[in-house]
């Protein structure tokens, strides 16, 4: 024994199991999905998911109908037992027993049927029925399991939806004629088959929801990363820039600068070399996050000096666009300048997209604390050719209005609020009284006489609509 535990502990490890393959969930068609749509108000109060009892009015609903029923069957308990045999008093009881089970239909339907069956049975064997009773059993309680016979159908498998309707047929075998009770036995399985029915449209839309959840969530992930990486291709730009000139200055001042010691010489020449250990690094990271399609810009990257050439392609391209533009617009640095361009292409784009016809306001402001950007489009269709232009303070600083909720269902809105929250601007994007306004603030944290281009007159410039 000890020699054949050896070999076993000698064995090599059984390698793993390979991984099954996950089944991609198949959409569901055309045809399914209308007329998922079309039942989803009803379907939604019978989901057979959950075991919960849903909204707190459809269970008021439910515990309404109950007490409905336990005062019928109590008046009614004369059309089928003989009252005067056993009194009424013994029928308070019988009214919750038939009743109470109906209070289930919702979480408990399978077993609440079962003791509604069992219930008709006892009741109809212990009571001594009336001479004209069309039923051994209450009419109440015979529609309270058609009920629960059609709940059953919905939240509960196919088997357990024909045991419930052979269990049910039994009852009405027992208690009935054979060519009256084979008749039900036909109405019962067509309350079970559309029970079933239901059921299955139930389960089509809960797989509908699921899937457009996922696919909304994939989108949604997809679009911020595409802009976070089209974010760090722009930073990548702009750190490339300073770095050459930190790997420039530093390889040259020993040319420049007389009189540096060699002390110095290796320090800068330790810079220089950090400096294109950095820069190479940077331009690693960045052929990760660029897409393996897509091609290397080579063109500058835009800023706010170039927001006039914005201007006319956006009027040639039919926008009806008004512009006001005060103080000097390129106290900011490249980065904060390029992310000011990109939100202010994206909300003309948008203007242009989803106003067509309508009038559009361009109004910005800049000075040493920063920038003020906005662009006000008017509403489709409306016969005005002019937008009121936004409050602004003494200094022509521009006011900020109180906007509602914007959807954030496409990819401008997202890349906005990211590129925003990358140089710490403010953004606002929202309906207000005269149409949809795109407002952004970008602080300029650049000293005087350092400006990355744009209006440098400090004036003033204000243009008509095209």
């Amino acid at each position: 024994m000890t020699a054949i535990r050896r070999r076993k502990k000698d064995r090599p490890p059984k390698p793993p199991k390979p991984a099954k393959a996950v089944r991609p969930v198949r959409r569901p068609g055309r045809v399914r999905r209308a007329l998922v749509g079309a039942s989803d108000p009803f379907v939604h109060l019978l989901d057979p998911q959950h075991r919960n009892p849903g909204p707190r009015w459809l269970l008021l609903l439910v515990m309404l109908a109950a007490f409905a029923m336990f005062w019928i069957a109590f008046g009614t308990a004369g059309t089928t037992y003989d009252v005067g045999v056993t009194g009424y008093a013994p029928f308070v009881f019988v009214a919750l027993l038939v009743a109470g089970p109906l209070l289930f239909v919702l979480t408990r339907p399978l077993q609440a049927l079962m003791f509604s069956v069992a219930t008709a049975f006892v009741l109809g064997v212990v009571l001594p029925d009336a001479a004209d009773a069309p039923w051994p059993w209450l009419v109440v309680q015979g529609l309270i399991m058609f009920a629960l016979l059609f709940a059953t159908g919905i939240r509960r498998s196919l088997p357990e939806a024909l045991g419930a309707w052979f269990l049910t047929v039994l009852l009405f075998w027992w208690g009935l004629p054979r060519a009256e009770a084979d008749g039900w036995a036909v109405g019962l399985a067509i309350i079970v088959l559309f029970g079933v029915l239901t059921g299955r449209l139930v389960r089509a839309r809960q797989e509908l929801r699921v899937q457009t959840e996922v696919s909304e969530s994939e989108r949604a992930l997809r679009r911020v990363l595409e802009e976070r990486a089209r974010l760090a291709r722009d930073l990548h730009d702009i750190v490339a820039h300073h770095m050459s000139l930190v790997v420039v200055q530093a390889e040259t001042a020993q040319y420049r600068v007389p009189g540096l010691g060699d002390a110095a010489r290796e320090e800068l020449l330790s810079i220089s070399e950090t400096a294109r250990s950095a820069l190479t690094e940077t331009r690693g990271l960045l052929s990760v996050l660029r897409q393996e399609n897509t091609q290397a810009e080579n063109a500058p990257q835009p800023g706010l000096h170039l927001l006039d050439d914005l201007v006319e392609s956006s009027r040639r391209a039919g926008v009806d666009l008004e512009v006001r533009i005060t103080g000097d617009l390129g106290v900011l640095r490249e980065g904060r300048s390029l992310t000011g361009f990109r939100i202010m292409q994206e909300a003309l784009a948008n203007a242009s997209r989803h106003a067509q016809g309508a009038p559009v306001r361009l109004e910005g402001h800049g000075d040493a604390r920063g920038v003020d950007l906005a662009v006000l489009s008017g509403l489709p269709g409306q016969s005005e050719t002019h937008v009121a232009g936004l409050p602004r303070s003494a200094d022509d600083r521009l006011g900020w209005l109180e906007v509602g909720v914007a959807p954030e269902t496409g990819h401008g809105i997202i890349g906005m609020r990211e590129r925003a929250v990358a140089v710490g601007g403010r953004l606002q994007v929202g309906p207000v009284a005269q149409g949809f306004l795109v407002q952004l603030f970008l602080p300029s944290d650049a000293p005087d006489g350092v400006r990355s281009g744009g209006n440098r007159s400090g004036g003033k410039r204000d243009e008509g609509t095209a």
